[in-house]
């Protein structure tokens, strides 16, 4: 909702002129007609958007007595218009400068601004500055190096960033920061929410785990953290609003508090990056320890030295090991609370993206076992990775590993542990009030913000939609329904059910692809709709025969979603053109 000032008279109240007058505004005399001045380190003007975010609280405004302002002080003096007062954050305000109209937003985030004369790219960083504003007062400010991260979402419009903060101007020598209460560290991911409809899927999946799983080592290193936290944060690059993110943590050896690596491995991490036979226990590929990728993992740590053989064993004895070698020997090379907690994790949420790809394997110390680290969690809760509503909650997410796993009927096995930490959880953390709880306090933080408004102004495409609490609500509850049956089953009556993964109604190659996409359905006649990010679709047709050869060479680079419907299926895939 749109509000405008009211004008009275002209006595001058100051708004925190610095953070040496505290956090509450100094008032020279509440009357009608003053003037609001506020320090340039809190408020951001975007002028190609002709906005305006102010990160001061609106009940700190009403207490310094401007309640009756005609003019707001900035970089410039503004006209305050029309006659409605200054309410809440919630609402947006009408300003004028030079017949110019802007729009003047209040909130409580804290607003980073990064600002460089460099373009920022993949890579390599370029320097920049940054600072932080926070509502409280809180001013934090450092040199930086800045690139665009992820893999498919850099096609995106609304990027994500990797920040590395320096204590020079080159990146020769780092800079530890705290940020927002989480961990001091040189190197922080900015995440920039654009395909989750509430902008809260990450954030809430990532609390969760937190709140599921601890590392089993934890009594020997207190500090280590099994995932990541991450707070919103509003952005401006360049003076130009971009939206709302989260700034968060890193999965890193210093993160897990991995061993280091001394003349011999003894902590490990790989990071699932793609798809492939060896992240989904399928196939088992040669590896080459000159190449930082294998099988869909890239190698992550010991940085000092690249050695795939230990994943690679522990990889081929899950798919090679006979059923009582692999059921007596799997609980000495994977944790197994861990690998029950990810499984029931990933299942609650529906994490089609993070079986494999997207997911982390860690090792503590050589000798002890692997154990997963979850990561990327945004096509989660009824979503997909487009962040269109799925909504399907009938089936079951899995790989080779677990497939495994499920055979395991012994008593104090892979099944028997999974039934009883299922009915601990869905007593406490796992019921449906629980989870939307976090949803609704995300919702209402950013909705009372008006931060749903600013994210449509700057990116047209995204519209907020009230109903989507409502469906997330209604997914969850009807996923967790259906989770009680599967895991409550009787181990032989789940080992026996048909995955419901496999074989795929749809299958689109080569992707990525350059000129010409073929797509095999299994039926005789189908509907193909390929659609950009923003939803605009670039083609469109009827196949008529199972395997279809379309020409795409004149369709923009980037990234797509394919559909395909048949009478009796819905597919859809992503598709990256080259």
């Amino acid at each position: 909702m749109q509000h405008s000032f009211t004008f009275k008279c002209t006595i001058v109240s100051f708004l925190f002129l610095g953070s040496a007058l505290g956090s509450v505004a100094k008032t020279i005399n509440k009357c009608s007609g003053t003037q609001i001045v506020v320090a340039p380190s809190f408020y951001h003007v975007d002028e190609q958007h002709h906005l305006i975010v102010i990160n001061k609280p609106v009940d700190e405004i009403l207490a310094a007595g401007t309640e009756g302002s005609s003019e707001l002080i900035l970089d410039k003096k503004y006209s305050l218009v029309d006659n409605s007062p200054i309410t809440s954050t919630e609402n947006s305000y009408v300003v004028e400068y030079a017949n110019t109209a802007y729009t003047v937003y209040f909130t409580k985030l804290p607003v980073v601004t990064i600002t460089t004369k460099y373009a920022i790219v993949d890579a390599p960083s370029v320097y920049a500055t940054f600072t932080m504003s926070e509502a409280n007062g809180t001013i934090t400010s450092s040199n930086l190096g800045i690139e665009v991260r992820g893999g498919n979402s850099q096609n995106y419009p609304k990027k994500s960033y990797e920040l590395s903060f320096w204590a020079d101007t080159v990146g020769n020598t780092n800079r530890d920061m705290q940020l927002l209460g989480m961990r001091t560290d040189n190197k922080w991911n900015m995440q920039a929410l654009f395909n989750e409809p509430m902008r809260a899927n990450s954030k809430v999946a990532n609390e969760l785990w937190q709140e599921m799983s601890q590392l089993y080592y934890k009594d020997k290193e207190p500090a280590a953290k099994n995932g990541i936290a991450m707070a919103y944060v509003e952005l401006f690059v360049n003076d130009e609003y971009k939206g709302i993110y989260t700034i968060g943590e890193r999965i890193d050896k210093k993160q897990l508090k991995l061993k280091k690596y001394t003349n011999t491995i003894k902590g490990e991490l790989y990071k699932g990056a793609y798809w492939d036979g060896a992240v989904l226990f399928t196939s088992l590929p040669d590896f080459d320890n000159n190449s930082p990728n294998w099988g869909g993992f890239e190698y992550k740590h010991p940085e000092e030295y690249t050695d795939w053989k230990n994943l690679y064993d522990f990889v081929r004895f899950v798919e090679k090991s006979s059923d009582a070698d692999f059921v007596k020997q799997y609980q000495g090379k994977f944790d197994l609370q861990n690998a029950v907690d990810y499984y029931i994790f990933m299942n609650v949420l529906r994490a089609t993206d993070n079986y494999g790809k997207n997911l982390y394997i860690a090792k503590y110390n050589a000798g002890e076992p692997y154990f997963y680290v979850p990561w990327d969690l945004d096509g989660v809760f009824g979503n997909n990775w487009m962040g269109l509503n799925d909504n399907t909650t009938n089936d079951i997410v899995t790989n080779g590993f677990y497939k495994r796993l499920n055979q395991d009927c012994s008593p104090s096995g892979f099944r028997s542990v999974l039934a009883r930490r299922w009915a601990e959880l869905r007593t406490t953390i796992l019921t449906s009030d629980y989870i939307m709880a976090k949803f609704v306090a995300n919702n209402t933080y950013l909705r009372t913000n008006g931060v749903y408004q600013r994210e449509h102004a700057v990116w047209s495409g995204y519209n907020y939609d009230d109903k989507q609490l409502a469906y997330t609500a209604d997914w969850l509850t009807r996923r967790l329904d259906y989770l009680d049956g599967v895991f409550s089953q009787q181990c032989a009556l789940l080992s026996a059910a048909p995955s419901k993964q496999a074989p795929p109604a749809v299958q689109c190659y080569p992707n990525p692809a350059n000129d010409y996409l073929t797509i095999e359905a299994r039926a005789a006649t189908y509907e193909i709709s390929i659609q950009d990010v923003s939803g605009r679709v670039a083609l469109q047709t009827t196949a008529r025969t199972p395997v279809s050869r379309l020409d795409i060479s004149r369709m923009p680079k980037g990234l797509y979603l394919v559909l395909v419907k048949g009478e009796n299926f819905v597919a859809t895939e992503k598709l990256v053109r080259n």
